[in-house]
């Protein structure tokens, strides 16, 4: 399929211009020869703005993404967009989407804010917009994955910085029929001693919580007979949201239950001091 230039911005919520801090709420993009001009808004996961800009009732952040939903969607529809792409004025193309883009996006002051205008190539406009809202806004790839990783790195640095990090070693364990591999296994003379797992449960849904907490408690009971009897597990839980909290909690009590030793990932203190017994 023929590829189409398209240009972008990221639409930004900026409440407190002196201190110049924005959080990603949109992305609008124009494909002027595809005729196609549209926006993707966030007005539902709130939670990172409410938090964030803690000064700034919920209420008003709401009321100005309402708002400025209606608005983008005014802008839109004179574009003429219909879902598909766009019907043709009676002038110019350049005169009607392209120019109402880029008068959209020009730099002035006021609670929501544009990015510089960037630019891409895609054959489907559309999927290029869900693409970009996904990544710039919905972080898609912070995902649970990608933030376990990111712990894992976290305790590696706080094990180093300890100076005990030489003592612990990535090591797969199996029963003949399932295997997990655990990046932290403390050896001497060849036999693990303690088992380390840092594990993120600050999913965005309570469920997803609680499936990623079963799945290692599954684990590290299904290998029980193959790992040393110290399973350490260092987690780090939501910073927000009642429910998620509580589901954390859950998965939490569940390991302890299990006789799996939990410390937080954010403590230092805490978290060497398991390590070395």
């Amino acid at each position: 399929m023929k590829k189409n230039a398209v240009s972008y911005a990221i639409i930004r919520f900026q409440p407190h211009v002196e201190t110049e801090e924005f959080a990603n709420i949109g992305i609008v993009l124009v494909a002027p020869r595809a005729s196609y001009l549209d926006f993707r808004l966030e007005t539902r996961r709130l939670g990172r703005l409410t938090s964030f800009f803690d000064s700034v009732e919920g209420a008003t952040i709401r009321g100005v993404l309402k708002s400025y939903y209606t608005e983008l969607k005014r802008i839109r529809d004179l574009a003429g967009h219909t879902g598909n792409g766009q019907r043709r004025f009676e002038f110019e193309l350049s005169d009607n989407a392209e120019h109402l883009f880029h008068a959209l996006t020009k730099d002035r002051e006021g609670i929501i804010r544009f990015s510089e205008v960037r630019f891409a190539m895609t054959d489907n406009p559309k999927s290029k917009l869900d693409e970009l809202f996904d990544y710039y806004v919905r972080r898609n790839f912070a995902s649970s994955v990608y933030r376990e990783g990111l712990l894992e790195k976290q305790v590696r640095g706080i094990l180093k910085l300890r100076d005990i990090g030489r003592n612990f070693k990535p090591m797969a364990f199996s029963d003949g029929l399932y295997s997990a591999k655990f990046p932290f296994v403390k050896i001497f003379q060849d036999k693990p001693l303690k088992v380390l797992k840092p594990i993120y449960l600050g999913q965005d849904e309570p469920t997803r919580i609680l499936d990623h907490g079963n799945k290692w408690l599954f684990t590290i009971n299904r290998l029980k007979d193959k790992l040393p009897p110290d399973v350490v597990v260092a987690v780090e839980g939501p910073k927000d949201s009642l429910k998620r909290k509580q589901a954390f909690l859950e998965a939490v009590d569940l390991f302890r239950a299990n006789d799996i030793k939990v410390v937080d990932a954010g403590n230092e203190n805490e978290l060497i001091s398991a390590m070395e017994r």
